[in-house]
């Protein structure tokens, strides 16, 4: 089966995103002052929310890229199938990451809270929900292909 058009361009923007990402973690300790001037209008930060803001922001990036990468793994299925367990267990791990995401919004919101992170929470929250159920339907799928493949 040969790779739609549609997941070759979701590709190359999923590794344009992944680049970013990573140039984005590697160069944070240095952009991090421009970075809350611009969001949040201060200039000069303490060292205990500089800390702070610095993990938030390092273990969010790098459980984004994670996704990321699963995403990637699983456009890599589409020649042979969708219909596989790899992809069900990138779409469990997906949810997983999705609800320890939602987590650490929601912790952030009882020490800094914003109305983008409340809402970062709750979409993380139903993403993750979105992700294992699609993971329970893709094993159905699989195990109604197996089904099918052991009767031809």
């Amino acid at each position: 089966m040969e790779e739609p058009i549609v997941s070759k361009l979701l590709k190359i923007a999923l590794y344009a995103v992944l680049a970013l990402g990573i140039m984005g973690i590697v160069t944070l300790p240095w952009l991090l002052p421009e970075y809350t001037w611009y969001f949040y209008g201060i200039r000069d930060l303490t060292p205990e929310y500089r800390i702070f803001i610095m993990l938030f922001l390092l273990v969010t990036a790098v459980l984004g890229l994670w996704i990321i990468v699963e995403m990637i793994r699983m456009l890599d299925s589409i020649p042979q199938g969708p219909f596989i367990r790899a992809n069900v267990r990138a779409l469990s791990r997906l949810g997983s990451i999705l609800f320890v995401l939602a987590t650490i919004f929601f912790a952030k919101c009882f020490i800094y809270v914003t109305l983008l992170t409340l809402g970062g929470g709750c979409l993380f929250t139903i993403a993750g929900l979105f992700a294992l159920t699609l993971a329970n339907l893709i094993r159905q799928a699989v195990i109604f292909k197996e089904e099918n493949d052991l009767t031809i």
